[in-house]
C-alpha cells in the first residue's frame, strides 16, 4: 500500500525576509525553494499564494519560536499564519523553530570548511532554515507514528 501523497511548503517568517522550503509525504525530504521580501504582508502572502498554486501544497508548516513564547515575533507569526488561511482552505500549522537560523548558520559552516566557494547570503540561511524546520517535523512526525505503532496515512 502506498501512501497518499501530500505537499508541503515550510516559512521561516522573518519581519524582512521569508524562507521557503517543499517537500511532500513520500519522500520526507525537505528541500530549500527561495527566499521572499516582506514588505508587506499582502504581497508575501500574494507571492506564497503563487507558490502553493505552483508546488501543488496541501499543508503549511509555519516555523515559530517557543524558547520565548511571548516574544513579539510570535504575535506577527500568528497573524500572518491567519492571514494566509483566511486567503487560502489549507492546513496550516505552527510548528517550534528554535535555533533554526542558528543550525542553517551553522550548516553552511561546515560547507565552507568543507570546500565551499560560494559566499553565504542571508536568503541562503532562510531557505535553509526552513527546509530544516520542514524536516524536523517530517522528522518527529515519523517518532510520532513509531511512539503510537501507527503508520503513515497522510
Amino acid at each position: 500500500m502506498t501512501d497518499k501523497l501530500v505537499n508541503y511548503l515550510a516559512i521561516d517568517y522573518g519581519e524582512k525576509r521569508i524562507g521557503l522550503a517543499v517537500g511532500n509525504s513520500v519522500s520526507r525530504i525537505a528541500t530549500p525553494l527561495k527566499t521572499i521580501s516582506n514588505h508587506n504582508i499582502e504581497t508575501s502572502c500574494k507571492k506564497i499564494l503563487n507558490e502553493i498554486k505552483e508546488w501543488s501544497v496541501h499543508k503549511i508548516i509555519i516555523g515559530k519560536p517557543e524558547i520565548y513564547s511571548d516574544q513579539k515575533i510570535n504575535k506577527k507569526i500568528d497573524h500572518f499564519g491567519n492571514f494566509l488561511k483566511k486567503n487560502q482552505d489549507l492546513d496550516i500549522i505552527f510548528y517550534n523553530e528554535d535555533f533554526t537560523s542558528n543550525s542553517a548558520q551553522e550548516s553552511l559552516a561546515l560547507q565552507r570548511k568543507a570546500g565551499r566557494k560560494k559566499k553565504v547570503n542571508k536568503e541562503e540561511i532562510d531557505r535553509i532554515a526552513a527546509s530544516i524546520i520542514l524536516q524536523s517535523y517530517f522528522e518527529n512526525e515519523i517518532f510520532k507514528r513509531a511512539d503510537t505503532g501507527t503508520t503513515s496515512k497522510d
